[in-house]
């Protein structure tokens, strides 16, 4: 998988809420960093030696898998976003278990509240596409490696309190004066 399985703030807020540790903690263990179209963004760090998840358990099963990130949420499914309109579709080859039973998509996704996460996710895309053009812009290498860094510790390094309301309240400020600052 590589750095394939790249975290957005819900998938960090969900795993240090889970784990019970701050964001610095997990990285270089169970997170790195990498950068992604000129953004340096938090991915789940994989074994060297097998590829696989740093949270893949011996038996093959995810040791994390109640607050496991949104992409590992999703398979066998794939995600369209269309205008703020997401849509879900089975990924060909992507489940080879046969004789299950139908599962509606929110509660195989298990996020409370899908359609504000949906929402988010939106948005979230949307700022991301927004800092990569800044920072493609941006012919200062210093310039650039600030943005990063003030990226990283607003929506990453910084913890996020409360339950899923408050995650997505503290987000937005978050947005917005990020957007102010460094947009």
């Amino acid at each position: 998988m590589g750095d394939t399985i790249v975290l957005d703030p819900y998938d960090v807020w969900q795993l240090t809420k889970g784990l019970g540790r701050p964001f610095g903690e997990l990285l270089g263990s169970c997170a790195d960093l990498h950068v992604e179209e000129g953004v340096i963004m938090p991915h789940l760090k994989m074994r060297e030696e097998t590829e696989s998840c740093a949270f893949l358990g011996t038996d093959g099963r995810c040791t994390v898998h109640a607050y496991r990130p949104g992409i590992c949420r999703l398979f066998p499914l794939g995600r369209q976003f269309d205008d703020k309109k997401t849509s879900y579709f089975i990924v060909p080859n992507g489940c080879v278990k046969g004789g299950l039973s139908k599962v509606r998509i929110d509660r195989w996704i298990g996020i409370e509240d899908l359609p504000r996460y949906e929402e988010y996710k939106a948005e979230w895309r949307s700022l991301l596409r927004t800092l990569q053009a800044r920072i493609a812009a941006e012919s200062s290498v210093e310039v650039q490696r600030n943005v990063n860094l003030y990226f990283l510790r607003t929506f990453y390094m910084t913890p996020y309190e409360g339950d899923a309301a408050a995650f997505y309240g503290e987000l937005a400020a978050r947005t917005r004066d990020f957007a102010a600052a460094a947009l």
